[in-house]
């Protein structure tokens, strides 16, 4: 009986399914840019050699080193926020199988 169900009710609970997926996508992806730290160390690079050439004074190179450390530094604990959840989430499901 459980599968006459649930192919009557496909029509209805496949998109809703498929709504799901394409949600949990999304937030994946959010999270992998989030996680990302490549493009903050690039932009240090940067402003590093703009220092270097004299394209940015000394005072705003400061400035502009101190908003992107400390954005590295959200990163890293977000990252550590991130995977200690994970860790956290797979006890638990351990503990209940």
């Amino acid at each position: 009986m459980l599968i006459i169900d649930r192919l009557l009710l496909l029509p209805i609970t496949g998109p809703v399914a498929g709504l799901k997926w394409i949600f949990r996508q999304v937030a994946n992806v959010a999270d992998e840019q989030l996680m990302d730290d490549s493009a903050v160390k690039d932009e240090l690079l940067e402003l590093q050699m703009a220092l270097e050439t004299g394209d940015v004074s000394e005072e705003e190179y400061a400035v502009r080193e101190a908003a992107l450390m400390r954005r590295l530094r959200e990163i890293r604990a977000y990252r550590e926020r991130r995977s200690g959840r994970a860790e956290g989430e797979s006890d638990a499901f351990i503990s209940y199988s």
